[in-house]
């Protein structure tokens, strides 16, 4: 049986961070093992729906470490290792390789694509978006399809189509919901992303759901529940997902809603085992509430702060939620979590593509922003009073020249 002071679960983008921050602190030879189902080392996953997927990026491109980083660091890297049930009571993870025993464990299995269960689902060509092997699939497969189909109105589907589209494929998004990302975007952030993709080209058909695919072995067409058919040589869903939880279920861990709940210091309810990433839900120092994040930026900065505090740093997780998304010659910036906003405030033009918008809660402070094609201070001053928790006068806002004079005089 193989035995380690550290165990990291899961080798995506937690991990390959988690592990550099263990590095960094100079750990011991041997006191680190990662163990990872897929075959490839930690590795970047917002060029999936970008420069990897459109071609420009190869896989030695969106590695997180160098291939020789693991060895050099004396980390055991076990890839194409499932763990197959576990006992944290006894501490132990039983893998398709043998069982390991770790004295500190990070649980970062990620989150995996909700799938259709449809007529014609399992057929050929229809793809889930979340895996450096799907993204090589899809690209392949975008060399010779005329026709796609992308499922879904957020940012996976938004991206995938920016790429697909571009690369001369004649694209269609199709989502259920009344207008594109919806549960982000103001209605004004809607249609204007939904004129920006019908001007190059892309198919947006709102309101319309799923009822089957047609086709033989492969994908020939979608088939909406209006009866309309959309002929696709190829379909690509980005449809939600949901935390790689289910190994967990009956092992003492505290579940909320699917996720694993942690405290402010990323630990779980049981002792020595932490979790981070897209599998956790955990308590915000910001918003002091649970929040659940599915982003790039929120899995390594709790990769590397729940390395500290596996490593005796016990430091609450202080983080602003960040997102950023580039589509066809667009590149926009989200900062923090408009659940709770009582109001959306844009400034600029949101008709031309230079704007942001600011969401304020009903006591008026600051507690998310967009910013795209603005100047630098609006980024600069979104973070620090989305922090500060500032408030904010809507309509001084929405029309003053500058934000600085808020910051230096107040609003």
């Amino acid at each position: 049986m193989n035995s380690f002071k550290y165990v990291i679960l899961g080798g995506g983008l937690t991990a390959g961070y988690a592990a550099q921050e263990f590095a960094q602190k100079g750990i011991s030879a041997g006191e680190l093992c990662i163990v990872s189902a897929e075959n490839t080392p930690p590795y970047e996953r917002p060029p999936l729906s970008k420069d990897f997927l459109a071609g420009e990026e190869n896989i030695d491109d969106i590695l997180i470490n160098e291939p020789d980083f693991y060895e050099e660091n004396d980390i055991e890297l076990k890839l194409g290792t499932a763990v197959t049930k576990v006992n944290l009571d006894k501490k132990q993870l039983y893998t398709t390789n043998g069982a390991i025993n770790y004295e500190k464990l990070l649980i970062a299995t990620g989150a995996a694509p909700h799938t259709f269960d449809l007529p014609g689902a399992n057929l050929d060509n229809i793809f889930y978006l979340r895996k450096v092997g799907d993204a090589q699939q899809i690209r392949e497969r975008a060399q010779q399809a005329e026709k796609a189909v992308v499922i879904g109105g957020s940012f996976i589907a938004m991206e995938t189509a920016s790429v697909l589209q571009s690369q001369g494929v004649e694209t269609t998004m199709i989502f259920p919901e009344e207008r594109v990302w919806q549960a982000f975007f103001t209605p004004q952030m809607s249609a204007f992303f939904e004129k920006y993709y019908r001007d190059r080209g892309v198919t947006i058909l709102p309101k319309k759901e799923i009822d089957s695919f047609s086709g033989e072995e492969k994908v020939t067409g979608v088939v909406t529940k209006s009866g309309d058919t959309l002929s696709a040589d190829m379909v690509v869903a980005g449809i939600g997902v949901a935390a790689n939880s289910d190994l967990f279920t009956d092992s003492g861990l505290q579940l909320d809603d699917g996720a694993i709940r942690v405290n402010r210091f990323l630990e779980t309810n049981l002792p020595d085992v932490l979790a981070a990433g897209d599998v956790t839900r955990y308590r915000s120092t910001l918003y002091e509430r649970p929040l659940h994040i599915e982003h790039w930026d929120n899995a390594v900065a709790q990769g590397k702060h729940a390395a500290c505090v596996m490593l005796g740093e016990l430091q609450p997780f202080e983080h602003i939620p960040y997102f950023f998304s580039d589509v066809f010659d667009l590149s926009y910036e989200f900062w923090g979590d408009a659940q709770e906003a009582a109001q959306a405030v844009h400034r600029g033009s949101v008709e031309d593509g230079e704007f942001s918008t600011w969401w304020l809660d009903e006591d008026g402070r600051l507690i998310a922003a967009f910013v795209m094609n603005r100047p630098d201070e609006e980024r600069e001053l979104a973070q620090k009073w989305i922090k500060s928790g500032k408030q904010l006068a809507a309509d001084w806002l929405r029309s003053s020249e500058t934000l600085q004079t808020a910051d230096d005089e107040g609003s």
